[in-house]
């Protein structure tokens, strides 16, 4: 990931924000070098080792030793320059690629590894820790009658909008539909047209089975809201996931459409964090690139929304390999959905009695 500077999130009550030390890298500086205050603080280090080394090299020499730095004293003498100064500098010069040659290697490895990870021709994200589980987080049985299982009743879905009038357009009692209301940051673009039919394209490949026989999920962007404020962290915390799954942002649509916010978040390796079996989910909404066809935020999406819906698979938070593997590098092999996910889904979604009971009133 590169290190532009921070923006400082303003103060607004239930917004958290995360001030962090960033170093401005000039635009000469090589990109698989670290910061320049940091090279430049390992290469003064590494000298001064050095002049250290050099000192017990010449201090601490054992008689039986003796023989052999005349040997490579008249050698050195042979090759050297004849100046002084060519003679120290071509000391330190060695010293300083024996000792510090390793150091920077490792250096550059680490901000290449970082680098890709942003690039995304390594690891887009490690999401070993972007769940969220809430008490009472047991799943509850779906409601009746619900026969493709995406916890939206039959008749709710044959109407086309709930008893309480909430829109469900394109709703199939016998096709899974998913509705996703997405709220955008302050600064966060939204989701451009081809990230939609992106979105969409995804779930309706899922290998999930429905009643009338086809395979794939139905997703629906059906309110888009802007904030008016930023929404930014380093590792979102439950309340910052939830504290906007309420009537005022949903006009009513609790617990029928699944919330997501678009914020940024500053972490290196997180792209977003999801509530196990529950409505809501938070993503990076900052990183619009493009790889294999998709945007790196639409993947995340997808992740987190996988959490939400398909809650434990086989008992864990993540699977082995696919979309709700804990790290997704952005290849085809990944942007697909692991056999046990699918089979979890193809019995409907999950969703926890955390939910049910303290959100949804049941």
């Amino acid at each position: 990931m590169q290190y532009p500077v921070r923006r400082l999130a303003l103060a607004v009550p239930g917004l958290t924000s995360e001030n962090r030390h960033a170093v401005m890298e000039p635009v000469w500086w090589p990109e698989a070098m670290p910061a320049p205050e940091v090279t430049a603080a390992v290469i003064v280090g590494m000298l001064v080792l050095a002049a250290v080394v050099a000192v017990v090299i010449v201090r601490v020499v054992v008689p039986s030793g003796v023989r052999v730095v005349r040997v490579v004293r008249r050698t050195w003498e042979r090759v050297s320059p004849k100046t002084t100064f060519g003679k120290v500098f071509s000391i330190f010069t060695l010293l300083f690629l024996v000792a510090a040659a390793p150091t920077l290697v490792t250096l550059v490895d680490a901000k290449g590894a970082i680098g890709h990870v942003a690039a995304g021709t390594d690891t887009i994200a490690e999401m070993e820790g972007d769940t969220i589980e809430f008490v009472d987080s047991t799943g509850v049985p779906r409601p009746s009658p619900d026969r493709d299982g995406d916890r939206l009743l039959d008749g709710w879905e044959r109407a086309g909008q709930t008893p309480d009038g909430v829109p469900l357009p394109g709703a199939d009692p016998d096709r899974k539909d998913l509705y996703l209301q997405v709220l955008y940051g302050d600064g966060v673009q939204p989701l451009s047209e081809s990230e939609r039919a992106q979105l969409r394209d995804i779930w309706a490949r899922m290998p999930v089975s429905n009643p009338d026989g086809s395979t794939g999920i139905a997703l629906h962007v059906v309110d888009e809201r802007r904030l008016d404020q930023e929404v930014r962290a380093y590792e979102p915390s439950k309340e910052l996931i939830r504290n906007r799954y309420d009537s005022e942002h949903l006009s009513g649509a609790e617990c029928v459409y699944y919330q997501t916010t678009f914020a940024d978040i500053t972490h290196p390796r997180l792209g977003g964090r999801g509530a196990l079996g529950g409505y809501v989910s938070i993503v990076d909404g900052t990183d619009t690139t493009v790889r294999e066809g998709r945007s790196d935020r639409v993947a995340f999406l997808t992740h987190e929304l996988l959490h939400n819906t398909a809650g434990h698979v086989e008992g864990r938070t993540h699977t082995r390999s696919g979309w709700l593997s804990a790290r997704y590098d952005g290849t085809e092999a990944d942007a697909r959905l692991s056999q046990s996910t699918a089979d979890d889904l193809s019995d409907g979604f999950e969703v926890g009695g955390y939910e049910e009971r303290r959100v949804c009133g049941a």
